[in-house]
C-alpha cells in the first residue's frame, strides 16, 4: 500500500509539471508583481499555449498579466475621487494579455467583417506644400491617372490656406502611390520647385519620406468615435480570423476586459492615483492628457502641456513611458471601453462576510457600459487608475476608443 501511494503521488506531480507555465523559457516572460498585490494561483498555462502564442508573435503585443490580489477604486482621501470608486479587494485568478497599446485605425481595418474607417488626415503646411507643387506640375502626366474626384480632393487642399487643414486619408494615399511610380525627372522637378517656393533645399527622396510618415503616423492613431457594440463586434471577428489560421490557443478568445481586469493591469502593482512611475505623478509629460493648468495635473510639473489631439500609439511612434507591467497609454488617449455594465461596487459594510470580489465582471443587467482611462480632453483627475466613467453602448465620440485582451471567455 505505502509502495502504490508513493507510485501515485510521483504520477501526479509529474503530471502537474506538465502544465506548469514555462517562464523564461519562452518570449513572454511572468511579469513580477509589486507588492501589496501577493499573487493568486489559479488557471495555469501550458507549454502548448505557449507555443501557439509565439507563432502569433503575440509577446510583442500583448503583456502577459498573471493573476493577483489588489485594492480596486480609491482611498476617500485621493483627490479627484468619486463616490462609486469604493475601495474594495479583488482577486484576478486566470491570467491573461492585454494589448500594449489602444486598437490603430490600421488594426481596425485588418480585420474582417468591420466597417473601414481611415478618418481624416491633419495635413501640415510644409506637406501642403509639397502636395501643392505636385498637383501643378503633375496635372498633365500621372495625376491624370487618378479619378477625377480625387483630383478635386487634392486642390482643395492644396488651396486651403488654413493652419489646421484636414483631409481625406483615401486621396493622399493614393497620391503617395502615384508619386512612388512617377519618373525621377518629374520628382526631382518637383524637389526643385519646393525649394524655390519655401527656400528650403531639398531631394525627392525627403518628399517621399514625409508623405510616408503622415500616412504611417495617422494609420497608428488610436481608433475613435468607437460603440461598445463595434468594439466587441471587432473582438469577435478577430477571433475568428486567429481561429481560422490556428494562430489562437484551444479556449482563447480576443475580448474587452473586465473592468476589474483593466484596473488591475493600469496599476501594475502601484497604489496610488496612477499606474506610471512611483503613481504619484500624472500629467502631460507621461500621459496624453490635458495639462495646460497647474491645478489641471497631479503631482509637481515645470511643463504644462495639452496637445488637444490624439497621437500615435504604437511601438514605433510611442512618446510615453509604460507601466511596470508594460502596458502604454493607459491614462489619457481615449476612454477604452469595459466588458461590464456600470453598476456600484459591493459594500463591506452591507455584507461583512465578503472579504473580497473574485473575477468580478460587473452587474447582470443594466443600460450602460463602463469607460476606463479618461482620454486627450481630460484632466489628470479625470484620467486616474480608479476613475470611472459610463455611457450608452451605442455612444461614439473623438474621445472614446478601447484596448483588447486575449484571455479564456467570461459569462
Amino acid at each position: 500500500m505505502r509502495f502504490l501511494s508513493i507510485v501515485l503521488f510521483l504520477f501526479i506531480t509529474n503530471c502537474s509539471k506538465q502544465v506548469e507555465e514555462p517562464g523564461k523559457e519562452n518570449n513572454i516572460t511572468r511579469k513580477s508583481h509589486l507588492a501589496p498585490f501577493p499573487e493568486s494561483i489559479g488557471r495555469k498555462l501550458n507549454r502548448k499555449i505557449f507555443e501557439t502564442l509565439s507563432k502569433a508573435n503575440i509577446d510583442s503585443q500583448f503583456a502577459r498579466i498573471a493573476p493577483g490580489v489588489f485594492e480596486m477604486g480609491s482611498p476617500k482621501d485621493e483627490i479627484g475621487r468619486d463616490k462609486d470608486e469604493y475601495r474594495h479587494k479583488v482577486e484576478i485568478t486566470e491570467p491573461y494579455f492585454m494589448a500594449k497599446f489602444e486598437t490603430t485605425i490600421e488594426e481596425w481595418n485588418s480585420v474582417n467583417n468591420v466597417i473601414k474607417r481611415w478618418g481624416k488626415l491633419n495635413i501640415p503646411i510644409n506637406i501642403r506644400t509639397i502636395i501643392s507643387v505636385i498637383i501643378e506640375y503633375g496635372q498633365k502626366s500621372f495625376l491624370k491617372k487618378l479619378p477625377k474626384f480625387l483630383n478635386q480632393r487634392l486642390r482643395s487642399m492644396a488651396a486651403n490656406k488654413n493652419i489646421d487643414c484636414l483631409a481625406d486619408f483615401g486621396a493622399v494615399s493614393s497620391l503617395f502611390q502615384a508619386w512612388k511610380k512617377a519618373p525621377l525627372e518629374f520628382k526631382n522637378k518637383v524637389a526643385t520647385e519646393f525649394g524655390k517656393k519655401t527656400n528650403v533645399k531639398i531631394d525627392h527622396e525627403y518628399i517621399t519620406k514625409e508623405l510616408n510618415d503622415l500616412l504611417s503616423r495617422h494609420r497608428n492613431l488610436p481608433i475613435n468615435n468607437i460603440s461598445y457594440t463595434q468594439a466587441v463586434a471587432y473582438c469577435h471577428a478577430k477571433t475568428q480570423m486567429a481561429q481560422k489560421a490556428e494562430m489562437l490557443p484551444t479556449g482563447m478568445v480576443f475580448r474587452l476586459p473586465t473592468e476589474a481586469e483593466w484596473e488591475y493591469a493600469c496599476r501594475a502593482g502601484m497604489v496610488g492615483s496612477s499606474g506610471l512611475g512611483n503613481g504619484l505623478e500624472l500629467n502631460g509629460l507621461n500621459a496624453n492628457l490635458d495639462g495646460s493648468e497647474s491645478g489641471f495635473v497631479i503631482g509637481k510639473v515645470s511643463t504644462l502641456i495639452n496637445r488637444k489631439k490624439l497621437i500615435p500609439v504604437s511601438q514605433k511612434y510611442t512618446q510615453f513611458p509604460p507601466n511596470q507591467w508594460g502596458l502604454y497609454d493607459m491614462h489619457g488617449s481615449v476612454m477604452e471601453w469595459c466588458y461590464d455594465f456600470y453598476g456600484e461596487y459591493f459594500d463591506k459594510k452591507f455584507d461583512p462576510s465578503i472579504d473580497k470580489r473574485v473575477n468580478p465582471m460587473g452587474t447582470f443587467m443594466g443600460t450602460k457600459r463602463v469607460l476606463r482611462g479618461g482620454s486627450f480632453l481630460r484632466t489628470a483627475y479625470d484620467c486616474r487608475a480608479a476613475n470611472r466613467e459610463c455611457v450608452d453602448p451605442s455612444w461614439r465620440g473623438s474621445e472614446i476608443g478601447f484596448r483588447i485582451v486575449l484571455g479564456f471567455p467570461i459569462r
